[in-house]
């Protein structure tokens, strides 16, 4: 019963724990009893307890609850014999739990008062806020069998492994003292050697074919069979049990394929005829609606007739544009209609999707594509590795994430190229702190003539904000709704309802806080490990700090390098003022982030965890990379706009030795590597749990893994400005040539369309098709990923031609006409771009015009077209 309330406090008090265990308590529990040692296993030698070894009834409770508020949960989370039981019933776990237990324990032979056992959970509820005040209750039921299977493989006396004398008779004590344990082996070892009775349903051998295997579900493996076959054959239908075989605690799923009009009740009888008397206190449940479609609701219909709404929109004005060419010359109020309707052109918005990008003569941005597109890559890689482990685990939980096929992928040299793909992410922060200062600070330099006032500084800055908004809801909003309100009704399959179910409620709990990029914020974490509730689009938290940053950094170093933060002494310093504010800005992040690190004890960010709400998603930790773009940014407006800025600029390329280029390329390179690779050595140790969820265990030091998660955004940072730097002036001619090419261009605009799909549409594939067991495979991992990337990005190309592109012309269009001097006819005017301004210059490759060179023209100031988040233009 103590055993029960402690370990089920420190569960609950730390969430991030329960995937692996979980995991563990299917995956361990035949091989717990021979990797054990002398604590447990079917062959040794237990001795029964004697009644006078048995404290009374109220004792125990009195004792129990005494010894219950002596122990402190948080020093157990760091105890590292307790903390292998979430892997399985060890050695080292057994160790522990004699601890707790044992002979020297105040409660040792209370766990054979079975009445105690039921109270024991219902004491959990009521005590473990006192003894652990940030556990989350709702773990409670999940796990409890985790710990009775351990109290179980342990072998700790409990009224169920005869361990314990018969208490209603005095005179039974005698008997049972001499009962020997080796007797009673472990059901699940008991059955090898013998006959299994499988659960007769009347099935055909296809029928057999297509249905799990039942031995695998006694030994507490979830199995599904092949659920899209069985759908397909005649006469068959597919149905889901729920059950907790014997000699397991866990619930878990056996699918078969039977006759179609065999009933629920029928199946659940052939499965309760294989072990009546457990079964009869464990009826199991079977569900033959499994693989029925979720109808649409009201908010379905409606979310797709917006969509037919849209896409009729596209044929008509795509159909109109070429049937009646010259509309738009007609009056003014049909020209305006006509210039609105030409927004939705899809031949148009293809052409802007496909134009190859214009490069400057000493500043060639182009090659920002490549590292943009590159970065998108990187992203769904590693997150093709976590879905797998996500959806793999909520199908498979005993094979995918207990410690030895954990160990498969995390204790190899490559978990450092999955691992560090959050890294992608802060390159995109880089690029779009580089491109919002780039952009802002040419719309600043246009009106420099004109007298600034409060008004008027006070309109710039809001437009900047309201700009910004109406760029990303759109494409956001459509991406949103379609998953929570159509994806569920698309498919169907066991795996399919449970996860589009638990969407769908997320959904509708947070989507507001999704859309209005505070769902790093709202729900709130969980104190104690950091974890928050899933929202309605996963890992759009960066969306949210990308905005974030956007409206309450880039508008204070902006002002302070160009307005000197408007205040008058700083005028003639503003230049010196901003990169002050910058470095404070730096500092005061890296300050945060050790602050954080320490105090949360956060251990090394994969799998979802970390302390995800507390350091991961704030902007104050994942700022540097931004304020150094931000920086470059300001440097290249000025190299390109300022006289002084154009000698800089020309010394950087003239005076500025090859070799030194080539040196900064290597330190770059070098940093980033450093940052990444050793990842690695922080999963790989000797210990049983991978490290994946607590710093206990890990391969580096605490101290290390201090410095490293303190330091780790900011080096980054600093790693891309060195690069991007001799990058963009035409110093590292490779890198231009293989980051700036046509190809990476269409793939850089679609960029954000696609990293708000890649995150759904991966759960869709992996929980519609039939869910084999998803062990590590190198080439199945990249094949997978390969799938997602290119169903990403031609979902992405559809989203930008009937979302994004359109709502992106409409915007413009709008502006235009706000503006004083908008040409009143014609189709919409593209502004002309930053990249535009720099046509009189000659490329920096081919020694050509711009103007040869680019036959159509892109609008590389967008922010669509330059980040994920679309770094608004203004």
């Amino acid at each position: 019963m103590s055993l029960a309330l402690l370990l089920s406090a420190w569960v609950v008090a730390s969430a991030a724990t329960l995937p692996v265990a979980v995991a563990a308590d299917q995956s361990t529990t035949n091989s717990s009893l021979s990797s054990s040692g002398g604590q447990t296993g079917s062959q040794q030698q237990v001795p029964v307890l004697a009644a006078s070894d048995v404290p009374g009834l109220q004792t125990c409770k009195e004792s129990f609850e005494r010894f219950l508020m002596t122990i402190s949960v948080a020093d157990q989370m760091s105890n590292p014999d307790l903390l292998s039981c979430v892997g399985s019933a060890s050695e080292s776990c057994c160790r522990a739990i004699d601890s707790f237990v044992g002979e020297g324990s105040p409660i040792f032979g209370c766990s054979c008062h079975e009445e105690l056992h039921e109270e024991a959970w219902d004491m959990v509820y009521d005590l473990a806020p006192v003894v652990a005040p940030s556990s989350n209750l709702a773990y409670i039921p999940v796990a409890r069998p985790i710990v009775m299977q351990r109290i179980k493989d342990c072998r700790i006396p409990t009224p169920e492994n005869g361990l314990c004398p018969d208490l209603s008779s005095a005179g039974a004590s005698g008997a049972a003292a001499a009962y020997d344990a080796s007797s009673s082996a472990d059901p699940a070892i008991a059955l090898q050697g013998s006959s299994i009775v499988v659960p007769n349903l009347n099935r055909t051998s296809s029928m057999m074919e297509y249905s799990a295997a039942y031995e695998r579900t006694l030994e507490g493996f979830d199995e599904y069979g092949w659920y899209n076959p069985c759908q397909k054959l005649a006469g068959a239908k597919y149905c889901l049990a729920s059950l907790q075989a014997p000699s397991n605690y866990m619930q878990v799923r056996y699918g078969v394929c039977v006759p179609e009009d065999s009933s629920a009740s029928a199946i659940a009888k052939a499965i309760a005829d294989t072990d009546p008397e457990h079964y009869a206190k464990h009826a199991p449940r079977v569900d033959c609606s499994v693989m029925d479609k979720t109808p649409l609701d009201v908010g379905g219909i409606v979310t797709a007739s917006v969509f037919a709404f849209l896409l009729l929109l596209v044929v008509v004005s795509t159909a109109a544009k070429l049937l009646f060419p010259g509309a738009a010359d007609s009056g003014p109020r049909r020209r305006l209609v006509s210039r609105a309707a030409d927004c939705f052109d899809f031949c148009g918005n293809w052409h802007q999707l496909m134009a190859k990008p214009e490069m400057g003569r000493d500043l060639d941005l182009t090659s920002l594509n490549g590292f943009r597109a590159v970065s998108m890559f990187w992203v769904i890689l590693g997150h093709t590795l976590s879905y797998i482990i996500w959806i793999g685990g909520v199908a498979y939980p005993g094979r995918l994430v207990n410690p030895n096929n954990m160990n498969m992928v995390l204790k190899q040299w490559f978990i450092s190229i999955y691992a560090g793909a959050f890294f992608a992410v802060d390159t995109f922060f880089f690029l779009s702190g580089l491109l919002v200062a780039f952009i802002v600070s040419r719309e600043i330099s246009k009106a420099k003539a004109k007298r600034k006032t409060f008004l008027g500084e006070s309109l710039f800055w809001l437009v900047y904000v309201v700009n910004r908004f109406g760029r990303l809801l759109p494409t956001f909003a459509a991406v949103l709704f379609f998953f929570w309100k159509i994806a569920p009704s698309l498919s169907s399959s066991p795996i399919w309802k449970l996860n589009w179910d638990q969407h769908s409620e997320d959904c509708s709990k947070y989507w507001w806080s999704d859309l209005f990029f505070l769902n790093n914020f709202i729900p709130e974490g969980n104190p104690a490990d950091g974890l928050a509730p899933t929202t309605c689009v996963g890992g759009t938290w960066y969306l949210a700090v990308d905005m974030q940053l956007y409206i309450f950094v880039a508008p204070v170093v902006i002002a302070a390098w160009h307005h000197g933060l408007y205040l008058k002494p700083l005028q003639r310093f503003r230049r010196t003022a901003g990169a002050a504010v910058s470095g404070l800005l730096v500092a005061t992040s890296i300050a945060l982030a050790c602050y954080t690190t320490i105090k949360r004890d956060v251990w090394l960010q994969y799998f979802g965890e970390g302390n995800f709400y507390y350091y991961y998603v704030k902007p104050w930790i994942r700022a540097p990379p931004y304020v150094l773009g931000l920086l470059l940014g300001l440097l290249f407006h000025d190299f390109t706009c300022e006289e002084r800025g154009r000698a800089r600029m020309e010394y950087l390329k003239t005076k500025v030795p090859s070799f030194a280029s080539v040196g900064l390329f290597g330190l770059s390179i070098t940093t980033l590597c450093l940052l990444v690779f050793p990842i690695a050595t922080y999963y790989n140790t000797d210990h049983e749990i991978p490290p994946v969820t607590t710093t206990h265990s890990a391969g580096w030091s605490r101290d290390a893994t201090v410095a490293y998660n303190t330091l780790k955004f900011f080096a980054w940072g600093v790693a891309l400005f060195i690069l991007v730097l001799p990058t963009c002036l035409g110093k590292l001619k490779l890198v231009t040539e293989l980051l700036g090419g046509h190809i990476w261009s269409p793939l850089a605009k679609l960029t954000y369309g696609a990293y708000l799909i890649h995150m759904l549409y991966p759960q869709a594939l992996l929980t519609s098709t039939d869910a084999t067991t998803p062990y590590y495979h190198t080439a199945n991992t990249l094949g997978m990923w390969l799938v997602f990337t290119v169903g990403s990005y031609f979902w992405a190309g559809i989203l930008y031609l009937v979302v994004e592109a359109p709502f992106g012309n409409l915007q413009k269009l709008g502006l235009g006409l706000l503006r004083p001097g908008t040409p009143p006819s014609g189709q919409v005017k593209r502004k002309k771009t930053d990249l535009q301004s720099l046509r009189e210059f000659e490329s920096p490759r081919k020694n050509l015009s711009i103007g040869t060179l680019t036959p159509r023209k892109i609008e590389l100031q967008d922010a669509s077209n330059l980040a994920p988040s679309q770094a608004a233009q203004v």
